[in-house]
């Protein structure tokens, strides 16, 4: 697994967290702002991690792949707050 892959996963790790964190302690429109602040955050964390390493390579790529995971793991905890 490359280095590009461990920080991915591990964005997703404290997305999937957090959002669960959110879902159990929050109820109603409180939980879905932060929800839409757990995306803000996991696009901004990729990013600065860029700024910081001053390395472009595959920028765009983790970039992509850490907005359709979060998106994904806060879609499904946005269903299921629905649901209840």
């Amino acid at each position: 697994m490359s280095k590009q892959w461990v920080q991915i996963t591990v964005i997703w790790a404290m997305v999937a967290a957090s959002g669960l964190a959110a879902l159990l302690l929050l109820s109603g429109e409180t939980r879905l702002t932060t929800f839409g602040a757990i995306a803000a955050a996991s696009i901004a964390l990729v990013s600065l991690e860029h700024l910081m390493s001053s390395k472009s390579k595959d920028t765009v790529r983790q970039q992509v792949y850490v907005t359709a995971g979060t998106l994904f793991l806060l879609g499904l905890f946005t269903l299921i707050s629905l649901a209840s």
